[in-house]
């Protein structure tokens, strides 16, 4: 009789180790299935940074990629198979990003994609609001570079301050200019006076103007037309009625008008 228990249980342990050997082969194959379709999409949808380049007036910043993180994706499918809206990303960043690189001028947008940006150059007041309205008309954004006394003086709460750009030339200026301006916003040299040296306190990016178009503005943004371009203008009657005309000639030649913050993501 216990021979014939021995038999029975040694039979029964047989059966459950090849049950339990199934099975783990079965699960083995089901997450190396996971593994691979996470790979297969990770080779198709990967894309490393593309760096950009820096020479002594400044830096052109680099375009930032996405990687797929395969460890946190599998974990995420593992006992349910692959999704595709359960991977997860890594931002692979560029050396030459906003973040690292607070105490060099960015000169222009990246050179990868299609997309430029208009800066008014606001001294009078007399004809922003109506350069606005043009910009507004067309479905584009156009930033507005300005010091202290402008703002104070001309925007109100009602206005997107995404788009508003800083000049000055000390340090309480810029103390004062902040304490309205609570949005993010990037310093801009447009004088001998090296701004980056206030910014980079607080931790803002600089920009380095160049090639302020004050008059003949389509003639002039045909020139400078580029990807990445900053296209600076000044406000006057001139780049006022020029305006329409020259987003027009942009926007056949492809370009897309971002805001700053875009064109410098």
């Amino acid at each position: 009789m216990e021979k014939y228990i021995k038999y029975v249980l040694v039979s029964l342990f047989l059966i459950f180790s090849f049950f339990y050997t199934n099975k783990v082969i079965e699960l083995s194959e089901y997450n190396n299935t996971i593994l691979a379709s996470i790979n297969d999409y990770a080779s198709n949808n990967d894309y490393k940074c593309r760096e950009g380049s820096i020479n002594s007036d400044g830096i052109i910043l680099g375009v930032s990629g996405l990687v797929v993180n395969k460890n946190k994706s599998y974990s995420n499918m593992k006992g349910i198979g692959f999704k595709e809206e359960l991977i997860e990303f890594d931002r692979d960043e560029c050396i030459l990003n906003k973040k690292n690189n607070i105490d060099r001028y960015i000169l222009k947008g990246n050179d990868y994609n299609k997309n430029i940006s208009i800066v008014i150059n606001t001294d009078s007041g007399k004809y922003f609001n109506k350069m606005l309205d043009i910009a507004e008309s067309k479905n584009i954004e156009i930033n507005l570079l300005i010091n202290i006394s402008f703002l104070r003086n001309n925007i109100n709460d009602n206005y997107n301050h995404s788009n508003i750009l800083y000049k000055g030339n000390s340090k309480d200026d810029l103390k004062d200019f902040i304490s309205l301006l609570h949005n993010e916003f990037f310093c801009v040299k447009t004088s001998d006076y090296e701004i980056i040296n206030d910014c980079k306190t607080k931790k803002l990016n600089s920009i380095k103007m160049n090639n302020e178009i004050k008059k003949d503005l389509l003639i002039n943004t045909k020139k400078l037309l580029n990807n990445g371009a900053i296209i600076y203008i000044r406000e006057n009657e001139f780049n006022l009625s020029e305006l329409s005309s020259t987003i027009n000639y942009i926007k056949s030649r492809g370009y897309d008008i971002v805001n700053i913050n875009e064109l410098l993501s």
